[in-house]
């Protein structure tokens, strides 16, 4: 059912997720951190649900992988 559907997780882990997730945010907030709006926790559902990894990208021909490497030094130098 969950393969018809398209989901990654079960409702049982999302629900957990997601109170670890409020739980990190509420002790993150009444920190410095929290009141100067840095270093704000990931959310663990997010990365759970997600479709992109941030880390890791695949690329099938030499041709994507120059293309994704201009992009990103494109990127660098605009900063």
């Amino acid at each position: 059912m969950m393969k018809v559907a398209g989901a990654k997780i079960t409702l049982e882990q999302s629900l957990f997720a997601r109170m670890a997730d409020e739980l990190a945010f509420q002790s993150w907030a009444k920190t410095k951190d929290g009141q100067k709006n840095r270093n704000r926790p990931k959310s663990i559902l997010q990365a759970l649900t997600s479709d992109h990894d941030d880390e890791n990208e695949a690329f099938t021909t030499p041709e994507d992988f120059k293309e994704a490497w201009e992009r990103i030094v494109r990127s660098s130098h605009a900063e």
